[in-house]
């Protein structure tokens, strides 16, 4: 199976790309430990511009990187992963009249997985006082380790989600909007 680095969709100028105001406490790192949140605020409130874009897409853009995703969305991957996925509601505003878009949540992924094949991925070295920091431009993941995941993050790096053939298909199939897909090596 081949596995792919998930990315957002950015050709289209009219898609809505929100901002945060007040994250109300929650940092970027909040929702890249894998951890369960269990003081989550739903009055968490992203807004946009409609001026600057409005169509509505099952991935939302926004200014906390966080995977702001659409109910239909959150029923497929409730339908083709298993795994522990945490969905926190929150609001998506117009800025303009102060609509309210119903259904969006952030997507909390909690499965993190020891895939990385560093001898195979393409990374430099950045000496950080006495550590050493590995940027990775282009991973490689040791398949026969994510068999079971169909979405899911890389111990020690985060920040992307990567996810499988068959959520690629699946999202593809069902016209789910706001994602494009990078494949990366496995072995």
């Amino acid at each position: 199976m081949k596995y792919y680095k998930l990315l957002l969709d950015d050709s289209n100028q009219n898609d809505i790309v929100c901002f945060c105001k007040d994250s109300k406490g929650f940092e970027s790192h909040h929702l890249q430990e894998g951890k369960s949140i269990k003081n989550w605020n739903e009055g968490l409130t992203f807004y946009y511009n409609p001026e600057e874009g409005s169509e509505e897409t099952d991935y939302l853009a926004n200014s906390l990187g966080w995977f702001l995703i659409s109910n239909k969305l959150k029923t497929l991957l409730k339908g083709i992963d298993k795994s522990e996925i945490q969905y926190l509601p929150v609001r998506v505003v117009n800025s303009k009249d102060n609509s309210i878009i119903k259904g969006y949540s952030v997507a909390n992924i909690l499965n993190i997985l020891d895939v990385l094949n560093l001898e195979h991925s393409d990374y430099s070295v950045i000496g950080l006082y006495e550590e050493k920091v590995y940027s990775i431009r282009k991973y490689a993941i040791n398949k026969n380790a994510v068999s079971d995941y169909h979405i899911f993050k890389i111990k020690g790096y985060e920040i992307p989600l990567f996810v499988s053939e068959i959520y690629k298909d699946t999202v593809l199939k069902q016209g789910i909007t706001g994602f494009d897909f990078l494949e990366v090596k496995t072995l």
